[in-house]
């Protein structure tokens, strides 16, 4: 019963975190919406035949300083014409291991965010804010370890395949004004703050393991193939009266590609208190690996130092990590060229908590 009111207890208190209306985080201007998996807690990797487990993870950050390429836009900070981009998302995992090898999980991401700017821009006038909010697509993955866990405790290779369903909103809505500050009326909110992007996405990632002594080695890489072009929804252009009547397939949201990638070390503090540092890469693509790359979208990555510390009791593990942005690069648009801009975080809070539960299946050990 403890454990259960323990569960209970977290997910009340992260659909609050996901669903607040207060204070928000964000991911800026550039499009995210993937976890890599974290690896590198005191606790062991490996899911048992039979068990279960959920994973809730929260994540937040706001990004209100401009890039572009690699270069700080300083100016729009100096006149307070920059974007304040927030969000927080609530991710959901539910695992189950139907080998020791091999286990399907299932993610459902809920995703609150707002994208505001001056308007009208000069001189800067009130803020006009757009927001967006509610489920975000779900996906489902399965993971194998290439190498037996029974005799490889120490190393061992994971892969993973699956789908990401369009079932969050991609053409999600609010009342704003025009760059001007005129023309209130309901419009498409910004790409960064949509729920979905309305694309049937395939999921690949890798993941893997050493342990040295006292020193854990980690590493994962995330990638969302997302072969859709556009979405058809009405870009930013043309919700703050700036459509582009030379290249009209800007005037539509692109349905981009997006990746993860993240290595590190970790290891036991004191008890069952465990830290880690890792890289972290997260970025959009300037080009999607299948079809065609048409649409409004803000490729480029972002480059992060990732401290982390960790608490394991039991079934429960807790986990926080702050990604402190020591990187950033826009790239340009991929349709014309142009040098763009967009705003990035300087930290990430993400906080997550997994608990096993379940009966485990016997597995018979190696003979000697």
């Amino acid at each position: 019963m403890a454990g259960y009111r323990l569960v209970r207890t977290v997910i009340v208190a992260a659909l609050a975190f996901a669903l607040s209306a207060a204070a928000a985080a964000a991911q800026g201007c550039i499009l995210i919406r993937e976890s890599a998996p974290v690896i590198g807690a005191p606790s062991t990797t490996f899911l048992a035949p039979g068990q279960w487990e959920l994973d809730l993870s929260m994540r937040g950050s706001t990004a209100d300083r401009h890039y572009s390429r690699e270069i700080f836009q300083a100016q729009r900070t100096a006149l307070g014409t920059n974007v304040i981009n927030t969000q927080r998302i609530m991710l959901a995992e539910l695992n189950h291991a139907f080998t020791l090898r091999f286990r399907v999980g299932i993610s459902v991401p809920l995703v609150a965010a707002s994208w505001s700017i001056p308007s009208p821009l000069a001189p800067p006038g009130p803020r006009a804010t757009q927001r967006g909010r509610g489920l975000g697509d779900i996906s489902a993955i399965g993971r194998y370890w290439l190498l037996d866990p029974v005799s490889h405790t120490r190393y061992n290779l994971s892969f993973g395949g699956g789908m990401k369903l369009p079932t969050g909103r991609a053409h999600a809505t609010d009342t704003f004004v025009d760059i001007m500050g005129g023309s209130a009326a309901v419009k498409a909110v910004d790409q960064s703050v949509q729920p979905g992007d309305a694309g049937w996405g395939v999921q690949l990632e890798a993941q893997g393991f050493s342990r040295l002594g006292r020193v854990f080695a980690f590493g994962s890489a995330n990638y969302l193939v997302n072969p859709r072009n556009t979405n058809e929804t009405p870009s930013i252009l043309v919700g703050i009266g700036r459509p582009s009547a030379t290249d009209p397939l800007r005037n539509v949201n692109s349905v981009p590609d997006q990746y993860i990638l993240r290595a590190g070390v970790g290891v036991p503090v004191w008890r069952r208190i465990g830290a880690s540092v890792a890289v972290r890469t997260e970025g959009v693509p300037r080009y999607d690996v299948f079809g065609r790359s048409d649409g409004f979208r803000r490729p480029g990555h972002e480059v992060f130092i990732e401290p982390g510390v960790s608490f394991s009791q039991g079934r429960s593990t807790l986990q926080v990590n702050l990604p402190r942005a020591i990187y950033r690069y826009r790239a340009p648009d991929p349709y014309t060229g142009a040098n763009g801009d967009a705003t990035f975080p300087d930290w990430v809070m993400i906080g997550s908590y997994s608990y096993r539960f379940g009966q485990a299946k016997h597995i018979p050990m190696p003979a000697k």
